[in-house]
């Protein structure tokens, strides 16, 4: 790692040519990956990642610049560079006053850093994992691959800061294909993993339940009924089908949106833009979620922000720049995926506050409608699309078949304001990545089970 006082000779030369801020940020990752398919050990990887990106900025300009060449000659220049970048055509006055050191403590602490254990107990996990798998009819494959990542960071800047983090993972993926009785086809994947170390996985059984019932939930799946597109009520079950607030709500409340105009909620402040029921929340500080850092990529600690209290909007998700460009401070969500990013806002752990209502009576009195169990991938903005990989087809506010393929459709600002139950159990979603202009970063995104009056639904029957 670099000396605080090789760190002040870049940040001053960053700056000489009249940039009002500077930032370094130093990377060491380590990740490993191991591929088992069919009973035998396929692909290991190693890869180490070491770099550094300096973020300059004057004004509501920026430029980011990075290398892997860590000499101080190396990065003196890029600090030159990044400074001809600007070409702000003013001469530098910043004085850099002495760096204080962060004193920070993890949401995901570490106890058995995957780095140093040995790949025969990773091999190990994946083959009593696989093992605990058998007689399930109809699976024509079954790939699990684990992965580990040890990320260190350091980010120091001319404002003083100066801030160390380490953010590590562990992670089983399963990839499966399956047929039905029918000779329909399905393949599907998803992610056993926990933000913390080794020790995710001290029980194998609990890795073995997630796989059982992976499988389970793929073979209702292959037992799905298609739908024809309609508009009907929604209820979306507690969990993971959070991933409709992170699309509707949560991109689009992000001030790089919000900057730039292309946003709704752009200056909604302190207005009514949701039903009552609705109190979303981002909270980059809660224990063992995927999305919770210490600090942000840019070295700001993270914390609880509430975007919309009772229906009404109260904040904006800021980095950095984006804070400057709204007259705003960092909210504590300037991320990005490695040294390679210049960051920008994103998302953390963003969910829906649990409300009150009876999750049972949110099917019961439905005529026609759907319940939806897991989503897949989405897009967002103005307007929003959602994958539904699994769910349920309500008539007489019973559940009489399942539906798999379709989307969930509409304008953000729209359906919100359609939430009329929000129930009282709020569960975990154990987390997945966002991809945005600043990478892949872990996020998640929960919810209690909740209903939405009316929305469009994308089917495919004729």
């Amino acid at each position: 790692m670099l000396s605080q006082q090789e760190i002040r000779q870049v940040l001053g030369e960053a700056v000489r040519s009249g940039g009002d801020f500077a930032e370094l940020f130093w990377e060491d990752k380590e990740e490993h990956d191991i591929d088992y398919t069919g009973g035998k050990v396929g692909r290991a990887t190693t890869v180490r990642t070491v770099g550094v990106g300096i973020y300059l900025l004057r004004g509501d300009k920026s430029v980011y610049v990075c290398t892997n060449d860590l000499r101080l000659s190396s990065l003196m220049e890029q600090a030159r560079r990044a400074a001809q970048l600007l070409d702000s055509g003013a001469a530098g006055s910043l004085v850099i006053p002495p760096f204080v050191q962060q004193q920070i403590v993890s949401p995901n602490p570490v106890e058995i850093s995957p780095v140093e254990v040995e790949n025969a107990r990773k091999i190990q996990l994946l083959r009593d994992t696989s093992a605990g798998l058998s007689g399930y009819s109809g699976l024509r494959s079954l790939d699990i691959g684990y992965s580990d990542k040890d990320q260190r960071v350091m980010i120091a800047n001319t404002e003083g800061l100066f801030t160390t983090d380490r953010r590590t993972a562990c992670r089983l993926r399963l990839r499966a294909t399956m047929e039905g009785k029918d000779g329909r086809l399905l393949s599907r994947w998803d992610d056993y993993v926990r933000p913390v170390g080794f020790e995710a996985f001290r029980d194998t059984g609990a890795t073995v339940d997630f796989a059982k019932d992976f499988l389970g939930r793929m073979a209702t799946s292959l037992k799905a009924e298609p739908i024809r597109s309609c508009t009907v009520p929604v209820v979306l079950e507690a969990g993971s089908c959070g991933t409709f607030w992170h699309e509707c709500c949560g991109h689009p409340l992000e001030s790089i949106a919000i900057a730039s105009g292309s946003s709704e909620f752009c200056g909604q402040l302190g207005k009514k833009v949701a039903s009552d029921k609705v109190t979303l929340l981002d909270d980059g500080t809660i224990p063992g979620m995927y999305g919770s850092e210490a600090v942000d990529d840019e070295g700001t600690p993270t914390r609880r922000n509430v975007l919309i209290e009772n229906g009404v909007l109260k904040g904006y998700l800021c980095d950095r720049m984006g804070g400057r460009r709204l007259g705003m401070q960092s909210t504590g969500n300037g991320r990005k995926q490695d040294y390679t990013y210049a960051p920008t806002s994103r998302m953390t752990n963003t969910f829906l506050a649990p409300g009150t209502d009876d999750e049972e009576e949110m099917i019961r009195d439905i005529d026609q409608g759907l319940f939806v169990t897991g989503c897949g991938g989405g897009c967002g903005g103005r307007e929003f699309s959602i994958e539904i990989t699994e769910g349920w087809w309500i008539e007489n506010g019973k559940l009489v078949h399942p539906v798999s393929g379709l989307t969930l459709n509409g304008r953000g600002m729209e359906v919100i304001k359609l939430v009329d139950r929000v129930g009282s159990k709020l569960e975990p979603d154990f987390g997945g990545f966002c991809g945005a202009s600043s990478g892949l970063v872990p996020t998640t995104s929960f919810q209690p089970r909740m209903r939405v009056s009316a929305m469009a639904v994308g089917g495919t029957a004729e």
